[in-house]
């Protein structure tokens, strides 16, 4: 009888975050392998940045109008979201959307790893594209960190990237980018352009 108590816990507990997600139509949310905190992450990201949007302002809108979110303390744009104790944050950006998370907070226990959250992407449905590669970025102290970074094709066909700290992870944010309004960016641009290039014929005609 006893044993059975944390099952029923650990059910109650997943239930309610999964509530919490709006049942977050997710692969990974139904693997007893995955850690919950990359459940979390993953349902977040699928609710908030796999959603297809015109532009980045009613990305935007969305965010700010969802009872769940709240600014981040020194918002500059991001919203936050806490599930069991952990942050989260979803940044709306001028080419797409952005979903974060320090995968080592306070405590000294890793979140999730890189091998982790790949093997689940692959398993949602993303494609990668290429190998992971290594670059140097600067931390929240400032200090050097090593960042894997690995590009996928998501489900719905946009370039996401993810990177991950090797270092300092608990200096600095790991990162999952979906790419939305880039061709939306260009084409606004090719058309001032053209715009421009028709102004400047009009112009000379009547030289």
């Amino acid at each position: 009888m006893n044993k059975a108590i944390p099952v029923v816990m650990l059910c109650t507990a997943a239930v309610l975050t999964t509530l919490l997600l709006n049942g977050c139509d997710n692969k990974v949310a139904s693997s007893a392998e995955a850690p919950k905190p990359l459940v979390a992450f993953l349902s977040l990201h699928k609710q908030f940045c796999e959603k297809k949007y015109d532009d980045s302002f009613s990305l935007k809108e969305t965010l700010s109008h969802d009872k769940k979110l709240a600014p981040a303390k020194d918002f500059n744009g991001v919203y936050e979201v806490f599930v069991n104790k952990v942050s989260y944050a979803i940044s709306p950006e001028d080419d797409g959307c952005t979903t974060d998370v320090m995968v080592q907070g306070d405590s000294s226990q890793e979140l999730f790893t890189f091998d982790d959250i790949n093997k689940a992407l692959i398993s949602s449905g993303y494609i990668a594209t290429g190998d992971a590669k290594s670059r140097k970025d600067m931390g929240l102290d400032q200090s050097e960190v090593m960042v894997i970074q690995k590009k996928y094709i998501s489900p719905q066909g946009e370039v996401t990237t993810l990177d991950f700290p090797l270092n300092k992870k608990d200096k600095y944010y790991m990162t999952l980018f979906a790419e939305k309004f880039t061709q939306a960016k260009r084409e606004i641009k090719e058309k001032v352009m053209n715009k421009l290039r028709m102004a400047s014929i009009e112009s000379t005609k009547s030289i």
